[in-house]
């Protein structure tokens, strides 16, 4: 088969993301055509065995051919359903649910609608996602066991607990859900009484401000490679796993201390529960209540200082972890890609264009597009509030793509771009807005300044001057082409824009200084 990945950022060590990956390198290890297609660059923390391709956006023109185009994120699932035939059979790859996560609160109706786009075909890797997609959207999904890297992930000679015991907990502190404070305040409860302890934490992001200031013994791992996990996991004494509810779709830091034979201080939530079918019994782990910091401090004493505990524990952790294997979940992934080509044959055959609803594909999904491009807009907004010019830049590429006719947005995201330095990418869409009518003066501007970011100076000083022709006459206007014109040689004509400015806007800053710089005063 002809598989396609479609990832946000393929770039950033996140625990979906790096499961992606390791599917397609599976995939293309089995013989099938995998590429993956991500607006970020390739990791630079595993090696891809499959191809890869980085894009504006997830249009189709910029996806392969195929059989399969799979979404893996809420954002991405809409171009998977809009892609058409020739680029595969939309699928859905969810690993959690978005519409749950507080982040996400204000953007649940659009989520809710994506989940609910005709054809699209749904895996899920844990049973209360796929009771979730069920109940709440009437899908069907496949559901397929998770993997963990068992070259990774394998247990060290049992030991006693060392002196002053390690604590690991893992994630991002700024992910609500994910509720590391409650993982801090069980440990300040161990302080209190006196234990001695050391606060192994791993993350892929930053220490947050209040870990930093939390005074606490802490040891820090940021963005370890997945293949150092496993030594991060074997130099525990206890693992504790703090997320609070069904967001958490799965938690594979969970299962891979198991494999390392660590013992486990579980929150009682679904994904943590619903691995007991595997294994009939729940020793793997000692299970507390959610965001309850007193019962998780008495679980970390028990499971580090009682021997037959801690080896219960581990016992049971090993033979859980056994049921995660990559190849059971490669050949399961596999096997429903296939399914599903072979039933969308079926259903083209039968019905094309149309879902098994009877509605309009195209309809829907367009609508659905509108909706995330609106939603992207707004997170531009956000990310600029937040002083994250880059985020803010990926954000308005990924809005336009959605909308093309939005010539205004054409124009943001072109700005955006050349604010981050990415002036190449800035022109080609400057150079696009400046074929359309309307936008001609401020196309010609934007041409101009990312002709002179990329050292262009004629090319900036021809896009300035027609700026000017088509009605941008202002002080700024004859400040800029001043610029590009000194930097061509031109320094009469620069002084005489310069002075131009100056009248147009008696102590303009910026063509008064270029003016004594040039000896023009």
């Amino acid at each position: 088969m002809r598989i396609t990945w479609l990832l946000e950022t393929a770039d950033q060590l996140w625990g979906g993301v790096k499961v992606a990956l390791e599917d397609a390198n599976w995939l293309q290890r089995r013989g099938h055509q995998v590429t993956v297609v991500s607006r970020s660059g390739p990791p630079a923390w595993m090696r891809l065995e499959c191809a890869f391709r980085r894009v504006a956006d997830f249009r189709a023109e910029n996806l392969p051919d195929g059989d399969v185009v799979v979404g893996t994120f809420w954002t991405t699932v809409p171009y998977a359903a809009a892609a058409g035939p020739g680029k595969g059979v939309p699928v859905h790859f969810c690993q959690g649910y978005e519409g749950d996560n507080p982040e996400f609160a204000a953007h649940r109706a659009r989520i809710e609608a994506v989940y609910q786009l005709p054809g699209v075909r749904h895996v899920t890797i844990s049973p209360h996602l796929t009771r979730l997609l069920r109940d709440r959207f009437g899908r069907a999904p496949h559901e397929v066991v998770y993997a963990i890297d068992h070259g990774v992930h394998f247990p060290g000679p049992e030991r006693a607990p060392g002196s002053p015991l390690r604590i690991g907990l893992v994630g991002p502190y700024s992910v609500a859900w994910k509720d590391l404070p409650t993982g801090y305040a069980a440990c300040r409860l161990l302080q209190q009484v006196g234990h001695a302890f050391v606060l192994v934490r791993a993350s892929n992001t930053a220490p947050a401000r209040e870990e930093a200031d939390c005074g606490l013994p802490i040891e820090w791992r940021q963005q370890l490679p997945p293949a150092r996990m496993g030594d991060f996991y074997r130099s525990l004494d206890v693992m504790v796993c703090t997320s609070s509810g069904a967001e958490e779709g799965f938690f594979l830091p969970a299962i891979e201390a198991m494999a390392c034979g660590v013992p486990t201080v579980l929150t009682d939530i679904p994904c943590f529960r619903e691995h007991e079918p595997r294994v009939g019994h729940d020793r793997y782990a000692l299970f507390v209540p959610p965001k309850d910091p007193q019962a998780m401090a008495e679980a970390i004493v028990v499971a580090s200082g009682l021997p037959s505990v801690r080896r219960t524990l581990r016992d049971g952790g090993l033979e859980l972890a056994a049921h995660y294997h990559p190849d059971r979940h490669g050949q399961a992934l596999e096997a429903a890609f296939a399914g599903f080509v072979r039933d969308a044959a079926t259903a083209h055959a039968t019905a094309p264009g149309h879902s098994a609803t009877g509605g309009d594909v195209d309809a829907d999904v367009d609508a659905i597009l509108a909706d995330v491009s609106a939603t992207l807009r707004e997170l531009a907004d956000t990310m600029v509030g937040r002083g994250s010019a880059a985020g803010a830049a990926r954000a308005l590429l990924a809005a336009r793509s959605l909308a093309p006719e939005d010539a205004d947005l054409l124009l943001a995201a072109a700005r955006a771009q050349l604010a981050i330095g990415e002036a190449a990418t800035a022109l080609q869409l400057f150079d696009e807005l400046a074929a359309r009518s309307g936008t001609a003066a401020a196309a010609e501007v934007g041409r101009g300044e990312a002709l002179h970011a990329l050292g262009r100076h004629a090319d900036a000083a021809a896009a300035f001057a027609r700026a000017m022709q088509l009605g941008d006459r202002g002080a700024d206007a004859h400040n800029r082409l001043g610029v590009a014109l000194y930097q061509c040689g031109d320094t009469d004509a620069a002084r005489s824009n310069f002075e131009r400015a100056v009248v147009l806007q008696p102590g303009h800053p910026d063509a008064t200084a270029n003016l004594t710089a040039i000896g023009g005063a």
